[in-house]
């Protein structure tokens, strides 16, 4: 476990920030596969992400709780948007983790 700059503990959000980037991936706004499957799949993934990352920041959580919102109603850039606002948050603590 490393530590933040302030001195308190901070967890690895690696595999979190995988399956961010996994759903990123997968709701890009190309022809092929069906929207509605689309949504779906990346509904699931970040449900089962969300549930092994309960220590995740909260500002992450809310975003990806507000993409998975979009992506209920096939509005794939709006969810990535939230998607990619989720991983900025995490991004400190990715910095952190890379030093330690």
């Amino acid at each position: 476990m490393s530590r933040l700059s302030e001195g308190g503990p901070t967890v690895n959000h690696s595999s979190f920030d995988s399956a961010l980037r996994d759903v990123l991936a997968s709701i890009r706004a190309t022809s092929g596969a069906d929207l509605a499957v689309r949504s779906e799949h990346a509904r699931r993934c970040l449900a089962t992400a969300v549930a092994k990352a309960a220590s995740a920041p909260r500002q992450a959580l809310e975003h990806v709780a507000a993409a998975d919102e979009h992506l209920e109603y096939g509005e794939l850039t709006d969810a990535r948007t939230r998607l990619i606002a989720a991983r900025s948050h995490l991004r400190g603590l990715r910095l952190v983790a890379a030093r330690a």
